[in-house]
């Protein structure tokens, strides 16, 4: 089952009518009509992938694009628009900017291939550390409950609290402590804790986003809630955790922070 992608799209009403109905209400699409727009979603809200046909105006809007690359370039960009002269003159330029996909309506933009393109896509190569780390000790969890922290670390934005991972593992949150003690795993309140940190690490890779910034996308109503967690998980605050390199070392520590000592893998 493919994570829930959180997709952002500047289309023409052609396209970004394709794009919804390719996506079949599995995952989250946001249609924008202007760059500003576009800009303060991107910097405030949890998106995995951004879908832009630099034409939509009518010329190629080559410049903006470059903007929105050159201030996030951990940020996903796929191009889907419709072939012409002028989009055959810009393909090289669009190159260097470091638009890796080019989808043209009509030629490759089949419902199901443009769908697991954007699955495809966003980078998780962090929350996927996590999930490897913790796999051998998910094997015996209820499959409701394993699909509940692979939701959790692929969209930390969406669990306030305990509560809402109980709920996703249809479990009262009595239940849900018992099964992660069985399995060995850290507590409900760690795991969500872990994930939020395991996705701002993502965003802190982007020098396009303010620490306020990714508070905000990771939902936390204080950025001094978020610093005190990221002190009491990591001995650091926000901006030493920036700065530190070596993101996927960080990763696997904290991953193996969320086994509880002593307990045996199911």
């Amino acid at each position: 089952m493919a994570p829930t992608v959180e997709v952002l799209a500047r289309l023409p009403n052609s396209l970004s009518s394709h794009l919804r109905a390719a996506l079949e209400h599995e995952h989250v699409l946001t249609v924008v009509t202007d760059w500003d727009t576009l800009s303060n979603a991107v910097r405030f809200r949890p998106i995995d992938v951004v879908v832009i046909d630099p034409r939509a105006d009518g010329s190629i809007e080559v410049e903006a694009l470059k903007q929105l690359i050159g201030r996030h370039p951990t940020l996903p960009v796929v191009v889907y628009t419709t072939l012409s002269p002028e989009l055959l003159r810009a393909t090289v330029e669009l190159a260097n900017l470091g638009v890796r996909h080019l989808i043209l309506r009509g030629f490759d933009d089949e419902p199901r291939r443009l769908r697991e393109l954007l699955e495809r896509v966003p980078a998780q190569q962090l929350s996927d550390i996590v999930l490897q780390g913790l796999a051998p000790r998910l094997e015996a969890a209820p499959l409701m409950l394993r699909r509940a922290i692979t939701k959790l670390f692929d969209m930390p934005h969406t669990f306030r609290g305990v509560e809402d991972l109980a709920g996703a593992a249809g479990m009262t949150r009595r239940n849900l402590d018992r099964w992660l003690d069985r399995l060995g795993l850290a507590s409900a309140r760690m795991l969500i804790l872990a994930a939020r940190l395991t996705r701002a690490v993502h965003y802190m890779r982007d020098p396009g986003y303010l620490l306020d910034d990714i508070t905000k996308k990771l939902g936390y109503g204080s950025g001094r809630l978020f610093a005190r967690q990221v002190r009491a998980a990591t001995g650091l605050t926000p901006s030493m955790l920036r700065q530190r390199g070596e993101p996927e070392k960080l990763i696997r520590e904290l991953t193996a922070q969320l086994s509880r000592p002593g307990a045996s893998e199911a």
